[in-house]
This record gives structure tokens, C-alpha cells and sequence, in this order.
């Protein structure tokens, strides 16, 4: 038997995995215990890798579309055919309509992204867009416009204190933080757990605070204040380090321990305790979690709360702190803002990214901003901020163009790494807005809903099918693919490249694959890819305080406390609370109808996302949809475990079964997301039955629901009522 190294992409972290193979094929599939980083840990969605692999429906060869939108009939083409046809008819609609006609949508990565970027940039189109408004790039675009950079190198087994605040990391990350939490947790560290749920996390916890859902912000606000008119901050840090401090204690001025005791309906006393908690246990770490991306209006005023809580405290850039400067080698490795070429675009086609207007700090104009202060410092110091994470037209004004034409005709889209369908909320305009192009291009794995409404499938390799050049802050890894591609799938940059090279842009494609633009990635550094993976990777050398010689990567070389990007681009300045629209605070008249709060999004093994339906082992697991709430608020409803009910909002309406929890607050429900049922027909009006249980077809996108700065819409902080449903049906 022979044994080859790769990787697992089954969700975010590439972990270390070890092919078996037989005869040319894998017939096992073990964690790799020399990988520096998952150390031969494989978590329940990576064993589904080998099912993945060689799953019957996988899609194997580019379909193209005979019949009408959505009805299932379809011609296998090749990859040339597909190519020359999709770009003549991109030519043809630039032509027409100019380059901004075309869109994108993309989700979490499975791509390489930069390749997107990069082809989007040279057809002169600024229109990509995705989840990213409410997955990390709230954090990411905030946290560079407050202190120069993103902290992805918490360096959680050295703090005496974390904090997992909206992050549930034995769902999301049990490979990757939740060992890290547990470790510092076993080395005598506090443990702070903020969230709605009584996670794993929690049951461990010194202090767990069950947060009304959609309030976090407030509650950061009280900690900044308690800090502050304690006299607990850090003060030489705050003296020579930041701007806007005084700004800072005006603004949370109003926020007393009783005011957050009544905004969030946690004890004054916990508040309190929690805050001593952290100020007092230095070096203290809050890692990264999505919980506050997604809750509507404070998305991105609480992104910068936490940021400028760490920076307060003296946590940055510290042993055992939140970390995010490069330092050795790394640096110069050519990354994904050299890739993406987003100086090829003009700045007429930046002007009309489809809601830039609305929300300029998410849209080319903060990013360039970010981008400019950003590269004040050394080469090398920190990674610019990608564009394809900060820099993106809005998806609510994307589809909106596509169905009305205004501002201009948009008229193709691709999606790579996304089910939008699934993905995005207001899934019926959504739908609507699919149906309405005359040029829809998909790239997956599988036939997905949102695939069903192509002109043109593409079918993707497999992660293990690839290889993957994998860089953050703290080391750089080789991320080896481990088989050839099975018949004809392909890697997105295969597609980009080949759309490019029939579209006109042949001298910026030289590379003939992947592996070889890694190779010129990796020339500063003297290595190619595969040296690279021979070593794994090279680990990121820790300097600290590195800021003492170089500044902070803002427009004043400090931590902005109040920012001068944010107030230029007429967004607040300094967080201030937002009650949700739909809360029994904000709407106590809707909450008599809908008197639940209710939360999505919340992960669940083995699947992720939209992803994993088709996989028998993980159906088995996870057969149906699940709504969670409270035994008290079931006997309530008259509803008992397993019932079939219908949850609503006053957006829509879907049918989960019920699951007993008492982890879930009497108050709330708590809906799983992404599900749709492969196993269903493929055609309209059925979809694979993507409107029966998509949680998505709960959620609003309109502007007064999201967050004014970069539109994060709500997929949490909602109001909802749930009832028996009538008449089951079944689902499957």
C-alpha cells in the first residue's frame, strides 16, 4: 500500500491527512501525525473525505444546459467547448453592456480566490461578491482600519485568559482552536465563554454569560468603560500607542454596568466579574468568532469594539497575546495581494461596484484607504489586506441589478465555492434574480440548487486533487495534492486561466498550473512548492512589539480608538449600540406575534454549510433539519422531540424537527442552516426542496436590518414563532 500526504479542505483549516492507496485509488484516509500543525487530528467531517472523493454524483464532466432554466435537462461538453462558449458569450455581454455586467458570488474557500480576483480585475469588472459581508471580513476590514491588521495568531495556549466569545470551536475548529482553549484551559488559564448557548466551551467555563442574542456589542462597550473608569487599561500603551482615547471614554460613558444589565439581561454582578476576569489575567486572548459577524446592525461597530478592547487591555502584540505581524521569511513571500492585480483595474470600473455608495468602507473606496496605510510599514511586516476579503460589491444591490437593470444591466455571474441559494438571505429574490441572467456559470462539486439554475456546470477537483499554497501570519504551508484529478474535474484556476487566455488577457496567465505560480510565489524565499511541502512549510518566526520600530499600519501609525478611515468615509467613528429591529426591545409589538429570538447559523458536525447532504454517513448522523428550543418553551407549544414544526418569521416561513435542549434560553430558538435535500427532484418547482428548510428563506437583507457601515445583513438577533405543523409531510 502506498501512503501519500495531503490535506483535508472539508471545511476552513487544511489539516494534515495521509492517503492509503491501492491500485491507483485511496481506500483510507488517516490524520498526519508529523503535520506541525493538526498533528494527525481528523475531525468528523475530514473522515467523510474518502466518500467525498468518489461520491456517484459527484459532477465528473462540464454540463451544458438544453432545456429551460431549472429543468434538468442537460448536454456533457468539453472543457474546451464549455470554455470557448462561456467566454464568446462573456465578450459579447461586456460589449453590450460593459465589463461591470458581470458578477460573481463565492463562500468559503475552497477556491484559491486570488484566481477569481485576479480574471474579475483584468475583464474590468469590480462586482465579486459573497458571504464575505457577514464570515470574517467584517473583523478583517475593521480590525485593519483600527490597528493595521487581522489578529489570526492568538496565541491561545500562552494566555492566562480567553475569552471565546461567538465562537463555538468543537463545532467549527475542534482541530485547529478548540484544542488550543482546552490546552490553555489545562495550563491554568480563565475561561470566559459569551454566548446564547451552553456550548461544550461553556460547561468548562469560569464564567459563562448567556447573552441575549444581538446585544454583544453592548457588553463590549460596559467591559471598555468598567477598564477605563477603573483604571485598569493600559496606560503606557494608551499614551504612546493610540489616538482618540478621550474620544473613547466620552462614547461609553453612558455604558454602566445596569445599563448592559438591562440591554443584554445578563446579571450586573456577571458583567462585572467577567470584565476583572479579563483585565486581570494578562496576557488574555479573544479568538476569532463568527457569532458577531452575523448579527445585523453592530456586525461591524462590534468588530471594532473587540479590537479596541484587546488594544486597551495591552494585548497586542505580546507572549501569550493576539498577534498579528509577520516576521522572518514569511514576509516575503509573494501572497494574494500581489496575485489579484487590483491595480489593473480603473478607477472608472472601481466607481461603479454595485453598492460602494452605500457602503464605501466595504467597497473599493476603504480598501484602498486600509490598503494605502497599510503599506507605510516595511515589505514584509504584515500581509496587505487582500481585496477578495475587503473590498466587495454588496450582494443585496448585485441581485437587485440583475432583476431590474439599475443602476446598469447585470447580466452574468459565476459562482465558485457557493450555493447562493443557501448562502444569502432573501432567497427568494435570490431565486429570482438566478432566474433573470442570461449567462449563469457554476463551478462545484456537486449539482447544487443554486447549480440546477446554470447555463454551464463545471465540475471542481476535490481539495486532495489539488495542491494549495496555505499562508497566514504565523507559518506558511505546502499543502500537497495528493491524486491526479478523476476524469475531468478541475481547479479554479484552470477556469479563470482558461477564460483569460480566450478573453484577451493571455500575458497575465503564464503559468501553465497552479503549482507553478506557487513556485514564483515562493522565488524570494529560494524554494519551489514541492521543496516547500518536503519540509511542510516554514513556521513564522515570533517577534514581539514590533510596532516599537515600525508603527501600526494606519493612517496615523497608531491604534486608531476612534478612526479616521471610518469617520472620512462618514461611518461612526467609535461603536455606539444599535438595538436589532426585530428584538422584544426593538419591535415589543412584533415580538407578541413572533416571541422568540431566534439564531441561525450555528455549526453542527459532520456538516458544513450547505455541504455533506449527499454523504450517507453524514445523512445518518444528521438525517433532517433541526430546530432547537428549550423543554419549557416545547411544552409550552405542545410540541414533543422529533415533531415536524413551522418556524416564522415575519420574512417566510420553513419546517424543521424539533430538538429539546435545554442549552437553549426558554426565550429563543435556535434553526440549523444550509439545508437542502440532494436526494429530491432537481427540477422546478421542487430544487432539491432548497425552500422547504433553508433557514435563509427567515432572513431580511434590507438596509434598516443591516449594519451601516458594510451591510452586514442578520442571520441572528431575529424574532420568530414556532408551530406544530398541520399536516407533515416528511421532508425526505
Amino acid at each position: 500500500m502506498e501512503i501519500r500526504r495531503s490535506y483535508c479542505g472539508l471545511c476552513h483549516p487544511r489539516c494534515g491527512t495521509l492517503l492509503h492507496i491501492e491500485d491507483g485509488k485511496v481506500v483510507k484516509i488517516t490524520g498526519d501525525p508529523d503535520h506541525p500543525i493538526s498533528r494527525g487530528a481528523i475531525c468528523p467531517r475530514g473522515r467523510l473525505m474518502l466518500d467525498h472523493i468518489y461520491h456517484p454524483q459527484r459532477l465528473n464532466h462540464p454540463l451544458k444546459r438544453v432545456g429551460n432554466k431549472g429543468e434538468g435537462r442537460w448536454q456533457r461538453v468539453s472543457w474546451d467547448q464549455a470554455l470557448d462558449e462561456v467566454a464568446g458569450k462573456l465578450a459579447n455581454l461586456r460589449e453590450r453592456h460593459g465589463a461591470e455586467t458581470l458578477a460573481f458570488t463565492h463562500g468559503t474557500k475552497r477556491t484559491y480566490h486570488w484566481d477569481c480576483r485576479r480574471f474579475f480585475n483584468l475583464f474590468g469588472s469590480p462586482n465579486t461578491c459573497g458571504v464575505n459581508t457577514i464570515c470574517m471580513c467584517p473583523s478583517y476590514a475593521t480590525e485593519y482600519a483600527t490597528y493595521g491588521g487581522m489578529i489570526l495568531g492568538s496565541e491561545v495556549p500562552g494566555a492566562r485568559c480567553v475569552v471565546v466569545w461567538g465562537c463555538n470551536a468543537s463545532k467549527s475548529n475542534p482541530v485547529g482552536l478548540y484544542p488550543q482553549i482546552m490546552q490553555a484551559r489545562k495550563n491554568g488559564a480563565r475561561l470566559i465563554v459569551i454566548d446564547p448557548r451552553r456550548t461544550k466551551e461553556a460547561e468548562v467555563a469560569d464564567i459563562w454569560l448567556q447573552i441575549r442574542p444581538g446585544t454583544d456589542l453592548a457588553l463590549l462597550l460596559g467591559w471598555i468603560r468598567h477598564i477605563i473608569v477603573n483604571d485598569l487599561y493600559d496606560h503606557d500603551f494608551v499614551a504612546n500607542w493610540t489616538v482618540g482615547f478621550e474620544d473613547l471614554k466620552s462614547a461609553v460613558d453612558s455604558y454602566t454596568p445596569e445599563k448592559v444589565s438591562e440591554i443584554t439581561s445578563l446579571p450586573v454582578e456577571d458583567i462585572v466579574k467577567a470584565a476583572d476576569m479579563y483585565i486581570s489575567n494578562r496576557p488574555a486572548v479573544i479568538p476569532f468568532g463568527l457569532g458577531m459577524d452575523k448579527q445585523g446592525v453592530n456586525a461591524t461597530q462590534c468588530a471594532r469594539a473587540r479590537a479596541i478592547l484587546r488594544a486597551i487591555a495591552g494585548n497586542l502584540e505580546i507572549p501569550g497575546g493576539e498577534t498579528f505581524s509577520l516576521a522572518g521569511e514569511i514576509g516575503k513571500i509573494r501572497d494574494a495581494e500581489y496575485l489579484e492585480l487590483n491595480e489593473r483595474i480603473s478607477p472608472e470600473q472601481r466607481a461603479k461596484q454595485l453598492g460602494s455608495n452605500e457602503y464605501p468602507f466595504f467597497g473599493f473606496p476603504g480598501w484602498e484607504m486600509n490598503s494605502a496605510a497599510n503599506k507605510k510599514l516595511p515589505p514584509g511586516y504584515m500581509a496587505a489586506p487582500e481585496a477578495w476579503h475587503s473590498c466587495l460589491a454588496h450582494a443585496r444591490e448585485v441581485m437587485k441589478a440583475i432583476i431590474t437593470g439599475e443602476p446598469y444591466p447585470v447580466t452574468a455571474a459565476i459562482t465558485l465555492a457557493n450555493n447562493p441559494l443557501l448562502a444569502l438571505p432573501n432567497t427568494q429574490q435570490v431565486f429570482k434574480a438566478l432566474q433573470s441572467l442570461e449567462l449563469y456559470v457554476v463551478m462545484d462539486y456537486y449539482l447544487t440548487p443554486s447549480a440546477a439554475l446554470a447555463d454551464y456546470v463545471f465540475p471542481a477537483s476535490t481539495t486532495v486533487e489539488q495542491p494549495e499554497l496555505w499562508l497566514t501570519p504565523g507559518f506558511c504551508m505546502a499543502c500537497p495534492q495528493g491524486i491526479d484529478p478523476i476524469e475531468q474535474r478541475r481547479t479554479s484556476y484552470d477556469l479563470y486561466r482558461g477564460l483569460g487566455l480566450r478573453l484577451g488577457q493571455e500575458k497575465d496567465w503564464p503559468w501553465e498550473n497552479v503549482e507553478q505560480v506557487y513556485d514564483h510565489c515562493l522565488e524570494p524565499v529560494g524554494l519551489t512548492f514541492r521543496q516547500l511541502a518536503d519540509q511542510y512549510g516554514i513556521l513564522g518566526r515570533r517577534e514581539y512589539r514590533r510596532y516599537e520600530q515600525f508603527g501600526f499600519g494606519t493612517p496615523s501609525g497608531k491604534v486608531e480608538l476612534k478612526s479616521s478611515i471610518f469617520e472620512k468615509l462618514g461611518a461612526a467613528p467609535l461603536p455606539r449600540y444599535r438595538e436589532p429591529l426585530w428584538s422584544p426591545v426593538g419591535s415589543p409589538d412584533l415580538a407578541r406575534e413572533y416571541p422568540l429570538i431566534l439564531i441561525t447559523g450555528s455549526r453542527f458536525m459532520p456538516m458544513y454549510h450547505s455541504e455533506q447532504r449527499q454523504i450517507e454517513k453524514a445523512r445518518q448522523q444528521v438525517p433532517d433539519p433541526l430546530v432547537s428550543i428549550h423543554p419549557d418553551t416545547a411544552k409550552k407549544l405542545g410540541l414533543s422531540e422529533g415533531d415536524w414544526a413551522v418556524i416564522s418569521t415575519p420574512h417566510g416561513s420553513i419546517r424543521q424537527r424539533v430538538k429539546l435542549s435545554d442549552a437553549i434560553h426558554p426565550s429563543m430558538a435556535d434553526t440549523q442552516h444550509s439545508w437542502w435535500f440532494p436526494e429530491r427532484a432537481p427540477n422546478l418547482p421542487d430544487l432539491f426542496g432548497v425552500f422547504e428548510s433553508n433557514a435563509n428563506m427567515l432572513c431580511p437583507d434590507d438596509p434598516e436590518f443591516c449594519s451601516p457601515e458594510i451591510g452586514s445583513w442578520p442571520h441572528s438577533a431575529l424574532l420568530c414563532r414556532i408551530e406544530k405543523e398541520a399536516a407533515p409531510h416528511g421532508a425526505r
